[in-house]
């Protein structure tokens, strides 16, 4: 098993599934915006906070310091983050005008690995080149 610079156990599917739920996303592949405003109707704070002891058992401890105390909308978004990240998705972050206030939306997307290294890392060709 690889080491992981924030997991003692590598988060599976269903602890994932778990904080998708605090967000109030169905499940990893959905795609749905949501804000900070949103995050407050559907009490992620207060449910990921419930998470806590299972949540502990997958961050390595001077992590867990850091990640799980004092939740607020940015550590939640950081955490969701970390734990879709393993699973090859990304939650990003984009800002948005709506009703002329400026607000951040946020949404998950797929990201294989593959895709984020530079062009010249994904297809090695050869070539043989001759003077003549």
């Amino acid at each position: 098993m690889p080491k992981n610079q924030l997991f003692k156990n590598i988060p599976d599917l269903q602890i994932v599934q778990s904080v998708l739920e605090a967000f109030g996303l169905e499940n990893i592949e959905d795609t749905r915006l949501f804000t900070k405003e949103h995050m407050q109707d559907v009490e992620t704070i207060q449910k990921l906070t419930e998470l806590i002891p299972t949540l502990k058992e997958y961050y390595i401890p001077c992590k867990s310091k850091i990640y799980l105390t004092d939740l607020n909308e940015k550590k939640c978004i950081t955490i969701l983050r970390q734990f879709i990240k393993i699973h090859h998705y990304k939650c990003i972050g984009m800002e948005r005008s709506v009703k002329g206030k400026k607000m951040m939306t946020y949404r998950l997307i797929y990201s294989e690995e593959d895709f984020l290294k530079s062009p010249e890392c994904k297809e090695k060709k050869e070539y043989v080149l001759s003077f003549e």
